[in-house]
C-alpha cells in the first residue's frame, strides 16, 4: 500500500508540475517549426514477367539537401478496386528509400494493369510530405479464357486435347479477341522435373488457339504466352493434370 500511495502521489506532482509550466510557457512554444516543403519526381518502366522499375528524386523546393536514408511509398491506382494500393517489395526485393541527395531507385513486381503508377514520401518532422505526378505503365494485361484440356482420363498413347482464347484490354476493364499471337502449349511428363514445349499455336481472328498432344503416360499440360512491348506474359495458377488408365 505503501508503494501504491508514493506513487500516486508523484504522478500528481508530476501532473501538477507540467500543468504549471504550460501555464507560464508563452504560446508560441507550441507553435509547430515549418516543415521544409519537398517535391518527387520519378520515372518508370516494367518488362513482359511483370517486373518494376523505378527511378526518382525528392527534393526539398528552398534548396536544402535532402537526406538518405529516408523511406518512400510507391503506389498504382487498381481499376479494380478503384483506389491506390501500395506496391510491397516482394521476396529479395529492397524498398525505396532515399540515398544522399534524394536520390532513390528500386526493384519491384507490378501489381495493377493499366497501372497509374506514384511515389509518396510520407514525411518527417524536418520535411514535408509530397507525392509525385502521376506516371501511366503502357503496358496492358493478356489474359487467357476457357483454357482446356480434354479428356482427363484416357488410355496409354490416345491424344490429349487443349484450347483457349487469348484476349487483352486495350480499355481498362474491357477485353477483347488478341490475334496473331504466339501461345506456348507445355507437358510435363510423369518422373520428369522439367516442362517441354510441344506446340506453339498463334492465335487467330477470335483470340483462339488449340493443340494435340499423344500422352504415354500420366502428364500435366500447361500454357504460356510471353507478352510483348506493350503487353504483359498470362500463364495459368496451377497445371492441369491428365491420368492415363
Amino acid at each position: 500500500m505503501k508503494v501504491t500511495s508514493m506513487r500516486k502521489s508523484l504522478l500528481v506532482a508530476s501532473t501538477a508540475a507540467v500543468a504549471a509550466t504550460l501555464a507560464a510557457a508563452p504560446a508560441t512554444a507550441n507553435a509547430a517549426a515549418a516543415k521544409t516543403p519537398t517535391k518527387v519526381t520519378f520515372g518508370m518502366s516494367t518488362t513482359w514477367d511483370a517486373k518494376l522499375s523505378i527511378w526518382g528524386k525528392v527534393t526539398a523546393t528552398n534548396g536544402a539537401t535532402f537526406p538518405a536514408g529516408k523511406w518512400l511509398v510507391a503506389e498504382c491506382y487498381s481499376y479494380q478496386h478503384h483506389k491506390w494500393q501500395t506496391v510491397k517489395p516482394g521476396a529479395g526485393q529492397k524498398p525505396l528509400i532515399t540515398q544522399a541527395g534524394g536520390a532513390f531507385s528500386g526493384k519491384l513486381t507490378v501489381y495493377c494493369s493499366h497501372g497509374n503508377y506514384r511515389v509518396r514520401f510520407p514525411g518527417d518532422p524536418t520535411f514535408a510530405p509530397s507525392t509525385s505526378p502521376n506516371v501511366l505503365d503502357k503496358r496492358v494485361n493478356a489474359l487467357t479464357y476457357g483454357w482446356k484440356v480434354t479428356p482427363r482420363t484416357i488410355r496409354k498413347n490416345g491424344y490429349v486435347y487443349l484450347s483457349g482464347t487469348l484476349k487483352h484490354d486495350p480499355k481498362p476493364g474491357h477485353y477483347v479477341p488478341f490475334k496473331g499471337q504466339r501461345v506456348y502449349l507445355y507437358v510435363k511428363l510423369k518422373g520428369e522435373k522439367k516442362w517441354s514445349w510441344f506446340a506453339r499455336p498463334k492465335t487467330d481472328s477470335k483470340g483462339h488457339f488449340s493443340g494435340r498432344f499423344r500422352i504415354p503416360k500420366d502428364a500435366s499440360f500447361s500454357y504460356e504466352y510471353f507478352g510483348d512491348k506493350t503487353h504483359y506474359y498470362d500463364a495459368p495458377v496451377k497445371a492441369t493434370f491428365v491420368n492415363v488408365r
